[in-house]
Protein backbone atom coordinates (compact mmCIF):
# COMPACT_ATOMS: atom_id res chain seq x y z
CA UNK A 1 0.00 0.00 0.00
CA UNK A 2 2.85 2.35 0.85
CA UNK A 3 4.46 1.73 -2.57
CA UNK A 4 1.18 2.46 -4.36
CA UNK A 5 0.78 5.78 -2.52
CA UNK A 6 4.38 6.71 -3.31
CA UNK A 7 3.82 5.90 -6.99
CA UNK A 8 0.65 8.00 -7.10
CA UNK A 9 2.37 10.96 -5.47
CA UNK A 10 5.35 10.73 -7.83
CA UNK A 11 3.05 10.53 -10.85
CA UNK A 12 1.17 13.64 -9.73
CA UNK A 13 4.40 15.54 -9.10
CA UNK A 14 5.87 14.66 -12.50
CA UNK A 15 2.69 15.55 -14.39
CA UNK A 16 2.39 18.88 -12.59
CA UNK A 17 5.97 19.78 -13.52
CA UNK A 18 5.57 18.91 -17.21
CA UNK A 19 2.19 20.52 -17.80
CA UNK A 20 1.15 23.85 -16.41
CA UNK A 21 -1.87 26.05 -16.75
CA UNK A 22 -1.82 28.38 -19.71
CA UNK A 23 -0.50 31.81 -18.78
CA UNK A 24 -2.92 34.22 -20.45
CA UNK A 25 -1.82 37.75 -21.24
CA UNK A 26 -4.49 40.45 -21.50
CA UNK A 27 -2.82 42.73 -24.04
CA UNK A 28 -2.42 41.84 -27.70
CA UNK A 29 0.45 44.32 -28.11
CA UNK A 30 2.28 42.82 -25.13
CA UNK A 31 1.74 39.34 -26.57
CA UNK A 32 3.21 40.41 -29.93
CA UNK A 33 6.26 41.93 -28.22
CA UNK A 34 6.78 38.75 -26.19
CA UNK A 35 6.35 36.59 -29.31
CA UNK A 36 9.04 38.58 -31.13
CA UNK A 37 11.38 38.25 -28.18
CA UNK A 38 10.75 34.52 -27.67
CA UNK A 39 10.32 33.65 -31.39
CA UNK A 40 6.87 32.16 -30.75
CA UNK A 41 3.40 32.38 -32.27
CA UNK A 42 0.60 34.38 -30.68
CA UNK A 43 -2.54 32.44 -29.79
CA UNK A 44 -5.39 34.97 -29.55
CA UNK A 45 -8.56 33.77 -27.82
CA UNK A 46 -11.40 36.22 -28.51
CA UNK A 47 -14.29 35.48 -26.16
CA UNK A 48 -17.18 37.03 -24.26
CA UNK A 49 -18.31 36.54 -20.67
CA UNK A 50 -21.76 35.29 -21.73
CA UNK A 51 -20.50 32.72 -24.27
CA UNK A 52 -21.23 29.15 -23.12
CA UNK A 53 -18.94 27.61 -25.76
CA UNK A 54 -16.11 29.90 -24.58
CA UNK A 55 -16.53 28.57 -21.06
CA UNK A 56 -16.56 24.98 -22.36
CA UNK A 57 -13.35 25.72 -24.30
CA UNK A 58 -11.74 26.98 -21.07
CA UNK A 59 -13.02 24.05 -19.03
CA UNK A 60 -12.43 21.16 -21.45
CA UNK A 61 -9.84 22.16 -24.04
CA UNK A 62 -7.49 24.61 -22.34
CA UNK A 63 -7.38 22.46 -19.20
CA UNK A 64 -6.02 19.47 -21.15
CA UNK A 65 -2.43 18.80 -20.04
CA UNK A 66 -1.16 18.09 -23.58
CA UNK A 67 -2.70 21.34 -24.84
CA UNK A 68 -1.15 23.25 -21.93
CA UNK A 69 2.28 21.77 -22.61
CA UNK A 70 2.14 22.58 -26.33
CA UNK A 71 0.92 26.14 -25.74
CA UNK A 72 3.68 26.77 -23.18
CA UNK A 73 6.31 25.45 -25.59
CA UNK A 74 5.39 27.22 -28.84
CA UNK A 75 2.88 30.01 -28.17
CA UNK A 76 2.25 33.26 -26.35
CA UNK A 77 -1.40 33.16 -25.28
CA UNK A 78 -3.64 36.20 -24.96
CA UNK A 79 -7.35 36.42 -24.08
CA UNK A 80 -9.32 39.35 -25.47
CA UNK A 81 -12.91 40.26 -24.63
CA UNK A 82 -14.05 42.67 -27.39
CA UNK A 83 -16.97 43.84 -25.25
CA UNK A 84 -14.62 45.19 -22.56
CA UNK A 85 -12.37 47.52 -24.56
CA UNK A 86 -12.23 49.53 -27.76
CA UNK A 87 -8.90 47.86 -28.62
CA UNK A 88 -10.50 44.44 -28.22
CA UNK A 89 -13.41 45.46 -30.45
CA UNK A 90 -10.98 46.72 -33.12
CA UNK A 91 -9.02 43.49 -32.94
CA UNK A 92 -12.19 41.40 -33.34
CA UNK A 93 -13.12 43.50 -36.36
CA UNK A 94 -9.61 43.16 -37.80
CA UNK A 95 -9.84 39.35 -37.54
CA UNK A 96 -13.37 39.30 -38.97
CA UNK A 97 -14.90 37.70 -35.89
CA UNK A 98 -18.51 36.66 -36.50
CA UNK A 99 -19.03 34.49 -33.40
CA UNK A 100 -17.44 33.25 -30.24
CA UNK A 101 -15.14 31.68 -29.34
CA UNK A 102 -12.73 32.75 -32.06
CA UNK A 103 -9.08 31.76 -31.95
CA UNK A 104 -6.48 33.38 -34.17
CA UNK A 105 -2.87 32.36 -34.61
CA UNK A 106 -0.58 35.25 -35.46
CA UNK A 107 3.11 35.23 -36.29
CA UNK A 108 5.52 37.38 -34.30
CA UNK A 109 5.47 39.73 -37.30
CA UNK A 110 1.74 40.36 -36.71
CA UNK A 111 0.59 38.44 -39.80
CA UNK A 112 -2.35 36.05 -39.34
CA UNK A 113 -1.43 32.38 -39.84
CA UNK A 114 -4.62 30.45 -39.09
CA UNK A 115 -7.89 30.64 -37.20
CA UNK A 116 -10.55 28.55 -35.51
CA UNK A 117 -14.18 29.68 -35.34
CA UNK A 118 -16.20 28.07 -32.58
CA UNK A 119 -15.53 25.39 -30.01
CA UNK A 120 -13.07 22.54 -30.62
CA UNK A 121 -12.22 19.67 -28.31
CA UNK A 122 -8.72 19.10 -26.94
CA UNK A 123 -7.73 16.49 -29.55
CA UNK A 124 -8.75 18.69 -32.48
CA UNK A 125 -7.19 21.77 -30.89
CA UNK A 126 -3.90 19.97 -30.23
CA UNK A 127 -3.77 18.88 -33.89
CA UNK A 128 -4.28 22.49 -34.96
CA UNK A 129 -1.55 23.67 -32.56
CA UNK A 130 0.85 21.11 -34.06
CA UNK A 131 -0.05 22.18 -37.61
CA UNK A 132 0.40 25.89 -36.88
CA UNK A 133 3.64 25.44 -34.90
CA UNK A 134 5.26 23.14 -37.44
CA UNK A 135 6.35 25.85 -39.92
CA UNK A 136 7.70 27.98 -37.06
CA UNK A 137 9.80 25.17 -35.63
CA UNK A 138 11.12 24.23 -39.10
CA UNK A 139 12.85 27.61 -39.44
Amino acid sequence: MKQIMTLIILTLLVSSVWAKDIEWLKSYDTALEQAKKDKKIVLVDIYTDWCGWCKKLDRDTYSDKDVQTKVAKDFIAVKINPEKSADGAKLAQQFGVRGFPFIAFVGADGKPMSQISGYVNAVTFLAQLEKVAKPASAK
